[in-house]
């Protein structure tokens, strides 16, 4: 295999790029995913990043899939197979082929040259309205014609297409089917061989696939969430869509609200009854749902939100990626009150992160936000296993009538125990209060969101404000006890360490295992746990470093003003993007080595 389809830095492993692009409307979305699974299927790592306007109809779309030997973790900046539905997709990705790179693309006549790559003609449409009858089924032609130019099975192909369109009929699937057969063959006779980049059949044990939105899906059903209540927004509208799909299944609540604010509300009220409930939105929703975080906060209630940055303000870039949103998840709602905060990178993290926020949000009662962005949250990638005991599936409903246990918090259970005397908002030392389901025999339980006594009663007393403001700011110290978690790598002390968080991970990981290659003595510092801060681990690691580096996609730098804020250092160099477009490692290894100096 020539060397422009082998990974820059892995040189003797295959790292191919295969990017499908067309107009809104021609199954741009479908045929990428569809190649992403047929990939994983055969066992190979994958990483798949669809980007895509804000339209139904016409624009261009495109999903960039990454497939290679070893584990990846972003797309890449050039493209070895382009898959274009569309003239305008051939300019417009032409200047980023690698050499010998391979156009396939809608139209007749003989291969050509054009630029550095090979340019290849079927014509899509014309076969899709012999063989399927409509012209849409020229995907189908089109994903066909990628599987035989890439060396994959045919029946590979089929089988996903019989899974994909089973409940839409046996005709549609056999006019799928059929379409896929003749662009395979037109491919297969006349160019399959002479291919420089191919991912042929290696049967391999399949891989799970999944992007983030599943994950955190995932990871909230081995929490046990019990309700889910949501109002459809990009990117974050996927968890639901993931939970819907499973909610008979798990006995799980679900609740399409109005709006954002009826969403966290909802949500609210099933804390308060004891079920363990969340909701996901993006930017603008979460603006909505502030005043109920602060509720959360004042009525003590455990409550997850998912909250999947885009870029704005306002509208902004619906389906773009961003991390603008770090400093208000800290600060979002009125007065002061603790919280977790969570900016997991890959989806195993987004997972464990979820789980894990159901967890403390219910030990400490108080909210957690998981903050993702559209690149983790839309972005498919393959996972080997999960670690199960990061992921320990927990009761939903307790039957037995037992004391409580240390993972419940403090709360309290009635029936045949008796119940101590304990006041919903006692003052405690840890600031953690007895907790009582409503309907608990011989108890009333009082939770409001206006300032309150030990018994929740509503009251202006000034000194009672001040001791209940302290219990619970109390908490803090035990939630940053067991939270704070700093990945460093590698695991040594570095001259430059480049921070960051969320999605970011992935191409920072990469380039600098890039720069190390060269020589250069990098580390990456990512943080997926940054609140509360954790102190302590943070500033062990930058022990030694001469050159902090933060790498955001963000104006402002916010990792870099926390780092500051918490620390008193500031970042000796800010790498700053805010064009709704991932970073790509190639992209920040020459930055990153700038920086370095």
């Amino acid at each position: 295999m020539p060397r422009a389809c082998l990974s820059a830095s892995i040189a003797g492993v295959l790292d191919v790029t295969i990017t499908v692009a067309g107009e809104a409307g021609q199954g741009i979305r479908l045929a990428g995913e569809t190649l992403t699974r047929l990939f994983a299927r055969d066992g190979y790592h994958l990483f798949a990043w669809p980007d895509v306007m804000s339209r139904i109809r016409g624009g261009h779309n495109l999903t960039r899939i990454r497939v290679a030997d070893e584990p990846v973790s972003s797309v890449a900046a050039q493209t070895n197979l382009l898959l274009a539905l569309d003239d305008h997709s051939v300019e417009a990705h032409v200047a980023e082929m690698v050499p010998d790179g391979v156009i396939l693309a809608e139209g007749e006549g003989e291969p050509e040259g054009r630029d550095r790559a090979q340019l290849v003609r079927v014509p899509f449409t014309k076969l899709a309205e012999a063989r399927g009858g409509a012209k849409l089924y020229a995907s189908a032609v089109a994903l066909g014609a990628m599987t035989a130019l890439v060396g994959q099975p045919r029946k590979a192909l089929d089988a996903l297409l019989k899974a994909t369109f089973a409940r839409k009929g046996r005709e549609v699937v056999k006019a799928n089917l059929n379409c896929a057969k003749v662009g395979f063959d037109a491919v297969d006779e006349k160019f399959r061989r002479q291919c420089p980049c191919r991912v042929p059949a290696r049967g391999g044990r399949p891989k799970l696939l999944l992007n983030g939105s599943e994950a955190v899906g995932f990871g909230a059903l081995c929490a046990g969430v019990r309700v889910f209540a949501g109002y459809p927004m990009s990117p974050a509208t996927g968890v639901m869509e993931y939970l819907a799909a499973r909610q008979a299944e798990f006995g799980l609540v679900m609740e399409q609200a109005e709006d954002e604010i009826a969403a966290v509300n909802i949500a609210l009220g099933a804390s308060w009854a004891g079920a363990r409930a969340m909701t996901a939105t993006s930017g603008g929703g979460f603006a909505l749902m502030v005043e109920g975080l602060g509720l959360a906060g004042m009525a003590e209630l455990p409550l997850v939100i998912v909250v999947a940055q885009r870029s704005g303000p306002a509208t902004g870039f619906p389906t773009r990626h961003e991390q603008a949103e770090l400093l208000y998840a800290l600060n979002a709602a009125q007065d002061e009150f603790p919280r977790f905060v969570f900016t997991p990178g890959t989806v195993e993290e987004a997972a464990y992160a979820t789980a894990r926020a159901f967890e403390l949000a219910e030990r400490f009662q108080v909210p957690a936000i998981v903050l993702t962005d559209q690149q983790l949250a839309d972005s498919f990638t393959t996972v080997d296993e999960f670690d199960r005991t990061r992921l320990r599936v927990r009761a939903v409903v307790e039957t037995t009538l037992t004391p409580p246990s240390p993972s419940r918090g403090r709360e309290l259970k009635g029936g045949g125990v008796r119940l101590p005397a304990g006041r919903r908002y006692e003052l405690t030392a840890s600031g953690v209060s007895p907790r009582v389901r409503p309907g608990e025999p011989g108890r009333v339980v009082r939770s409001m969101g206006s300032e309150h006594d030990e018994d929740g009663h509503s009251t202006e007393n000034a000194a009672n404000r001040v001791r209940m403001q302290n219990k619970r700011l109390r908490k803090t110290a035990g939630m940053a006890e067991v939270f704070g978690v700093v990945e460093a790598w590698p695991d040594e002390p570095v001259r430059t360490l480049v921070a960051c968080f969320g999605s970011t991970r992935g191409p920072v990981r990469e380039a600098v295992a890039a720069l190390r290659e060269q020589g250069r003595e990098v580390g990456m510092l990512f943080l997926p746990e940054p609140w509360p801060f954790p102190f302590v681990e943070f500033e062990t690691r930058l022990a030694g470093c001469r050159r902090l580096v933060t790498v955001e996609q963000n104006s402002t730098g916010q990792l870099g003003r926390l780092i500051a804020r918490a620390t008193r250092r500031r970042p000796d160099a800010e790498i700053l993007r805010y064009d709704g477009r991932p970073w790509r490692a190639a992209e920040l290894v020459e930055r990153i080595g700038e920086a370095a100096g």
